[in-house]
């Protein structure tokens, strides 16, 4: 964890004010425990990732507050508003068996985690708590809903000059272009460089349908976005700028090229891409 300070300075608890509970019943209320309203972590944000999450929130507590660390909060359902600033109930637990001590940077203001082993194409609602010395934790921080996906690199050979001249996104292997699995394939016609839906090749493969998103900085920007143009089965493409491909089953790929190198039948593209395993969602 980070720089613990000796001093300890534990924030009032907000008690709730109400008149006595019935003879023989116990108020709902009276159930739940008050959060301390400072150190309530902020602008939690996660870059998701190949069956891992990367989280960063910022402190939002004085220096001279000790924490024994942080609850992390990883739901198949968004956490409903009323537990926000109490303790949820007691079958929704935070991810870490005990409280995560922080990152090792030495910078007091944000925290980093990585979460990993999860599933691809499963949404999953994440907060953060800051919990103290004695057990007690702050409110909620914001909520973040995101989907692990698969995600990385690969090279795309010219039409027909090698065994990786195709790719399947939903296996994350390369494939031959006249292959059955093959989501797109390359060739260049008059100094220009393209990519295409197998189905140009024989009617009977499987058909993709290409949008661009011109230049980009990097595969991340636009993690999501919608569509209003329809998908053309060829596109020209240059290095630096970014891709969007339908596949036959209905998901989509994002994909830029990152280099084009080589002459004639050497010639090839390589390529990062982000696959989302939900249908027909636009989200990376």
């Amino acid at each position: 964890m980070k720089r613990i300070l000796s001093l300890l300075i534990l924030a009032t608890l907000f008690l709730q004010c109400a008149p006595p509970a019935e003879k023989g019943k116990v108020r709902e209320e009276e159930k739940q425990i008050t959060i301390s309203i400072p150190c309530s972590p902020t602008g939690l944000a996660i870059k998701p990732g190949n069956k891992k999450l990367l989280l960063k929130w910022f402190t939002n507590c004085a220096e001279t507050v000790l924490l024994s660390g942080y609850n992390i909060y990883l739901l198949r359902e968004p956490l409903e508003k009323k537990y926000f600033y109490v303790n949820p109930p007691s079958d929704i637990g935070p991810f870490n068996a005990t409280p995560y001590p922080g990152d090792t940077d030495p910078n007091d203001s944000f925290e980093t985690m990585e979460i990993d082993g999860l599933e691809n194409g499963v949404e999953y609602f994440v907060s953060v708590r800051s919990v103290f010395p004695d057990g007690n934790v702050s409110a909620s921080s914001n909520e973040v809903g995101v989907i692990c996906r698969p995600e990385g690199e690969f090279v795309l050979a010219f039409r027909y000059a090698n065994l990786n001249d195709g790719f399947s996104f939903a296996r994350g292997i390369s494939a031959r272009a006249d292959a059955s699995a093959n989501d797109i394939y390359f060739f260049d016609k008059d100094g220009y460089d393209f990519i295409a839906s197998p189905d140009r090749l024989n009617g009977f493969l499987r058909k993709s349908g290409i949008f661009s998103l011109g230049k980009t900085k990097d595969i991340y920007q636009y993690p999501q976005f919608q569509i209003d143009v329809e998908p053309v089965e060829k596109m020209p493409v240059r290095t630096g700028e970014s891709y969007l491909i339908k596949t036959a089953d209905g998901n989509y790929a994002k994909i830029r090229i990152e280099n084009i190198s080589g002459e004639n039948k050497n010639r090839k593209l390589k390529i990062r891409y982000i696959y989302q395993n939900i249908r027909n969602l636009i989200r990376f």
